[in-house]
Parts: structure tokens; C-alpha cells; sequence
């Protein structure tokens, strides 16, 4: 039954993880490109019913049709063929007719929004872009053209027809996106010198070159507050997070961010320059920022009576913002992330309860003070020091094993001193499988696929859950044969191989679970502590090599104890600590199902916040822990019962 079901539970989490989103549809995005094309540059063509600049006009007019033909030629429509060709010819008639630029701005933009949510592409890079990347990759393949400095004067732009685009025309700059120059870069423009670069760039370098193009043109005495770490707190989230940046042109930013026109130069440098220089510390600092958003939205419904919408507001907050800058935090501050992950629990609880709003309005001004010195600390624009790098992955390393260690070194020990130690094998074979498992994983969501946090959450609750129910197992499996005159009589019973066959595969199941969870998770704190090293990256791997060699000397001198334990106690304490084990792995696996909306969360206020433990204050954790704990009592119980009836003491002689 076991072997059954992690065969069917473990495919599911991998098909839930491999779930794209979106479809290599290479004649869709050429479609998304015009359409986005036709949007920024329209304005540049016409003017008050009249063409102003005939190249640009002949240009969208000609996108226009290209835009119906390749339709017509698509191969997956998505059931919107109808839809989407009705309005591509009232594209084609309002740029025929010259209508007003609101008119045909307004209709490519939801266009756009519809052909990404139909065929769910991704206008936006994957990861944080990198400004000397993009500088290098513009250096060697545009500037040769477009000049260094982005004014459209290189050394092979003199005899260009039409010129080379200057990047730092006002003009230019107000309609252009890195999105945009994305699409220009991989399909290039017909009728012109820009070829295509899709055979040369990957799409991480493409998104690079897209934002350091939009860097280019803004003056050196830019104020130095622009300069700082944070954001300045008069721009909104709505002209922050890296999708916008990505999607939205220099206006429709200064819209978004409501500026005045005096100091929109300095905006856009922080928006455009700025952020691409510290990309990393600002997509995590906007993170946070958006989790400080949504408290306040929360607590508007929530005293509006629309508690359900409340409590998805705040768990939305966590998921799309303070979850995805955790790793990097870690690094800088665990006890700030622990203390803010247990509010946003309590405070949800909350919610759920009907706690007053003057009490939850206290305990969100708390979060917020943490978030924002949580964003403070992100913000910093220094790298870490060759000691604290060191430190921090020591301690990751350590920290990230020991939970996985215990159960392992525990199962091993238990194995060999009670003589069968040619099943430790199997051990190794899970452990191994879950290190190349979680590495694989993560390289998935960093090339294949995206794990947004709400899955992430899901597959390491699934994950704990699982392992605490095979702990479960191999702990009942144990206490049964607490009674040496009983285990004696079993391993005489059950010959090597029988016990192999029929227990070894719980064995790789134990052991696998044990350590896949905390695989990805520290590669995925390595990652972020890695983009904070800058100059002490050795002192990383410094650190990495020497907590695996402190995890080594952990798991010997455990191992040697536990083989100096009388077979007697050894049951005894074996069977306790797994159920311990068992006992945390549960109050994790529900609270991390919790954190993604899966199971919910009903405070009880009585409980204490003990991490370490698995101990939360919700009844949805306490309930199933109890359970557990009655469990473990009865069976004792019962194995006592069992060892007086046959005239001994539960743990029968040492043998």
C-alpha cells in the first residue's frame, strides 16, 4: 500500500510542478509583437488625422496586415479565432484611417493583455535583469549602430536608411519598453538594418540588452536621493514590480507614477537606471513592499465585513511578496523572517476568528514595522562581508541538514544495531535519489518552468506530510518490536532478504522525503546568498565545504552513541525520537498547505508559536498533532500491555 502510494503521490507533484505557463507559440508572439509595436509607435506616425512621419505610417500600416495574415496562418487559435480576427481588422481600418492615437493605442493594448492571458506568455523576464550583461551584449552587437552611448551614431550607422533609432530622443524614449526592444531583438524589423538576434541571444540576454537599452539617456547630476537604496515612497507598486517595468513605456511609467513633470528625468533614472544597476535587492525590496500593500487593502475588507476576501488579500500579500525575498532575508536576518512569518500566521488565524479589528490593526502595524525593516535590510547596497558570508553558509548548510540528518543517521543506527545492517543501502539509495531530485527541481524552475510560491508551499507541505507518514510507519513498525524476546523471534523468522523485500523500500521512501524538501530548499538559499556575496563568493564555498564536513562529524559521533545504547533503551529512545520527528514534520506540512490557501487557518490563541517544534497556534495543526500524540500513547500502551502479559518488562533483556 505504501509502495502504491508514493508511486501515485510523487508523479503529481512533479506534473503540478511542470505546469507551464505558457506555450511556445513562435507565430503568437510575432502577433504580440507587432500588436505592441503598433501601440508605442502609432503615435510617432500620425497626428491629428494626418501622417506626420510617412516611414513610421507605412511601417504600422504594413504591420497591420502582417498581423491578419500570420492569424490566418496560426496553428492554435485557442477557440478565439473570431474574436481575435474582428479585432485585428479594426486595427487594420483605424491605422487606414488614421483615427486618433487613444483609439488605436487603446485597442492594441487589449489585444495585448488578451493574447498573453489566452496563450499565457510571459511579457516579462524570469528573473531579475542584469545591468553588465546588458551592457556587454549591447557593446558587442548594438552599439555598432545605435553608438555607445544609444544616440544612433556608430561607426556603421552613417549610410543607414532609414538612420539608426537614438535611444535618448524624447520621443523615442517616451513610447519605448524593454518589452519592445525584446521582440525587436528577436524578430527584428522588416525593411530595415535591425536583423534578428533570436539565433544568437538566449532570452535571459535579450531581457538584459532590453533594460540597459532603456538606461541609456539620462544626465549624470541626476539628485543623489534618486540614487538611494529604497525606492522613493511617492512611486506606487503600480510603476515598481519588474512586470511593469518590463511592459510599460517611460509615459505610461510617469502615468502609472503619478510625477510631475519638474522631476520625471529623476524618476525615470531611479525606474530605468537605478533599479537595473541593483536589480536583485530591488526586486526583493518591491516584494516586501507589495505584501505592505496588500495588509492595508486586507484590513479595509475585513472591516468592511469581507472576511473570506480579507484573508486572501493577506495571503496574497505573503505569496506574491515577502515569500518570493525569504531566501535572500534569511541570509541578513532569519529571526525577522520567523517573527514575520508568525504574525502573518496569527494574523490570518485572526481574521478567521473574528478577532477585533482595533486588535488586528495593531498586530498589522507590527508586521509593517518588521516588513519595512525587513526591506531596509534587502535595500542595502552592499555586499556581504567575507565573514558574514562564510557564517551564513555554514549555518544554511548546517541548519537545512540537521531535520533530514536526524531522521537518516536514527534509521541507520537502528538498522545496524539491531543486525541488519545490510539493508542500509536502501537509506543511501533515497537519500541520494532526493539530492539529485532536488536539484533537479530547482534547475526546472529556473529554466523549464516557474514555481510561484503558493506551489512551492504546496510541494513542501505535500513533501512533509508524506515523510511524516512513512515516519509514522517505520515508528509503529519499531515500537511493535520493542520487545527483544520479540524482535529476536522476528529476525530469526525473517530471513535478510525477506526483511529487504518487503521493508527496504520504505527504507528509500523514509530517506528520500527526509532530504528532497531540504535539497531545494537550500539551493534555493544558496541562490539568493550567492547574488549577496559580489566579491566573497569563495568565503560561500568556504563556508558550504566546511558545514558539510561539520554535518559528517554530526552524523559519525551520533552514530557511534546510538551503537553504544543498549538494545533495550535503544527501541525505546529510537521509537520516541521518530514520533518527534513525525510530530514536527506534521505541524509543518499543515502550516506550510496553510501558507498556499490549501487548508485553512482558525487561531487558537492558547498555543504557542514554537517553530522548532512544528508547533503553531491554529486548531487545523493542533488537531492532527494530537491525534498523534493519543496514537503514540495508545500504542505504547498496548506494547507494555503485551510485554506484561507475556511476564517481562516492556523492554525484555539486553540480549
Amino acid at each position: 500500500m505504501l509502495k502504491k502510494s508514493f508511486f501515485l503521490a510523487l508523479p503529481l507533484v512533479f506534473v503540478f510542478l511542470s505546469q507551464s505557463s505558457g506555450v511556445q507559440a513562435g507565430e503568437i508572439e510575432r502577433i504580440l509583437s507587432l500588436v505592441d509595436y503598433i501601440g508605442g509607435d502609432y503615435s510617432n506616425a500620425v497626428g491629428d488625422g494626418r501622417v506626420v512621419n510617412e516611414f513610421e505610417y507605412r511601417e504600422v500600416s504594413d504591420f497591420s496586415s502582417v498581423i491578419i495574415d500570420l492569424w490566418e496562418k496560426a496553428g492554435d487559435k485557442r477557440g478565439k479565432d473570431g474574436a481575435f480576427s474582428e479585432k485585428f481588422a479594426l486595427l487594420r481600418a483605424l491605422v487606414e484611417s488614421k483615427a486618433s492615437v487613444p483609439e488605436v493605442k487603446g485597442l492594441a493594448d487589449e489585444l495585448k493583455r488578451e493574447i498573453i492571458s489566452a496563450y499565457g506568455l510571459r511579457p516579462y523576464p524570469a528573473k531579475p535583469p542584469d545591468y553588465e550583461s546588458g551592457k556587454s551584449v549591447y557593446s558587442a552587437i548594438c552599439s555598432g549602430c545605435h553608438g555607445v552611448s544609444g544616440k544612433g551614431d556608430g561607426i556603421l550607422a552613417k549610410n543607414l536608411l532609414p538612420p539608426a533609432t537614438d535611444f535618448t530622443d524624447g520621443d523615442v524614449k517616451s513610447g519605448l519598453s524593454p518589452f519592445k526592444v525584446y521582440n525587436t531583438a528577436t524578430f527584428g524589423i522588416e525593411g530595415t538594418a535591425m536583423p534578428s538576434f533570436d539565433d544568437q541571444l538566449d532570452e535571459e540576454r535579450k531581457w538584459d540588452v532590453a533594460f540597459y537599452v532603456l538606461s541609456l539617456g539620462y544626465p549624470d547630476d541626476v539628485p543623489a536621493k534618486m540614487s538611494s537604496g529604497t525606492f522613493p515612497p511617492d512611486i506606487p507598486h503600480a510603476a515598481r514590480g519588474l512586470k511593469n517595468l518590463s511592459t510599460l513605456s517611460n509615459s505610461e511609467l510617469l502615468a502609472a507614477a503619478g510625477t510631475a513633470d519638474e522631476v520625471a528625468d529623476s524618476v525615470l533614472y531611479r525606474l530605468r537606471t537605478i533599479y537595473l544597476k541593483n536589480a536583485e535587492s530591488e526586486v526583493l525590496s518591491d516584494a516586501v513592499a507589495r505584501t505592505i500593500s496588500k495588509l492595508g487593502g486586507a484590513l479595509d475588507l475585513y472591516e468592511a465585513g469581507k472576511r473570506e476576501k480579507a484573508v486572501k488579500e493577506v495571503l496574497d500579500g505573503y505569496l506574491d511578496g515577502f515569500q518570493k525575498a525569504e531566501p535572500a532575508l534569511l541570509a541578513r536576518n532569519k529571526g525577522l523572517v520567523y517573527e514575520i512569518e508568525r504574525e502573518l500566521g496569527v494574523l490570518r488565524s485572526g481574521m478567521n476568528a473574528g478577532m477585533e479589528v482595533s486588535e488586528l490593526r495593531a498586530l498589522s502595524g507590527s508586521i509593517e514595522r518588521n516588513l519595512r525593516d525587513a526591506r531596509n535590510a534587502l535595500s542595502e547596497g552592499s555586499a556581504l562581508g567575507r565573514w558574514v558570508s562564510f557564517a551564513n553558509s555554514f549555518s544554511i548548510i548546517l541548519r537545512e541538514s540537521l531535520e533530514a540528518l536526524l531522521i537518516i543517521a536514527a534509521i541507520i543506527a537502528f538498522l545496524v544495531h539491531s543486525g541488519n545492517g545490510g539493508m542500509v543501502r536502501y537509506v543511501h539509495y533515497g537519500w541520494l535519489a532526493a539530492v539529485a531530485a532536488g536539484v533537479a527541481t530547482w534547475l526546472a524552475a529556473r529554466t523549464l518552468i516557474e514555481i510561484s510560491g503558493a506551489r512551492r508551499e504546496i510541494v513542501e507541505g505535500v513533501t512533509s506530510l508524506l515523510a511524516a507518514a512513512v515516519l509514522f510507519y517505520v515508528s509503529y513498525w519499531l515500537v511493535s518490536k520493542a520487545d527483544v524476546k520479540q524482535w529476536k523471534e522476528y529476525v530469526k523468522k525473517k530471513t535478510q532478504s525477506a526483511l529487504g523485500g518487503k521493508n527496504g523500500f520504505a527504507l528509500v521512501v523514509v530517506s528520500f522525503l527526509a532530504v528532497y524538501r531540504e535539497a531545494f530548499e537550500t539551493l534555493l538559499f544558496y541562490q539568493a546568498l550567492l547574488y549577496q556575496a559580489d566579491s566573497s563568493v569563495p568565503h560561500v564555498i568556504y563556508g558550504f565545504a566546511a558545514g558539510v564536513v561539520a554535518v559528517a562529524l554530526v552524523a559519525f559521533l551520533m552514530y557511534r552513541f546510538t551503537m553504544k545504547i543498549p538494545l533495550r533503551y535503544f527501541f525505546s529512545f529510537t521509537s520516541v525520537f521518530l514520533y518527534l520527528l513525525c510530530f514536527i514534520l506534521l505541524g509543518k506540512g499543515v502550516t506550510e498547505l496553510q501558507e498556499a490557501g490549501v487548508v485553512s487557518s482558525t487561531y487558537a490563541g492558547f498555543l504557542p508559536y514554537i517553530d522548532v517544534l512544528g508547533v503553531y497556534p491554529t486548531y487545523e495543526t493542533a488537531v492532527p498533532q494530537g491525534l498523534l500524540v493519543l496514537a503514540a500513547v495508545a500504542l505504547a500502551a498496548n506494547v507494555f500491555a503485551s510485554s506484561r502479559r507475556r511476564g517481562g518488562p516492556a523492554a525484555g533483556s539486553s540480549g
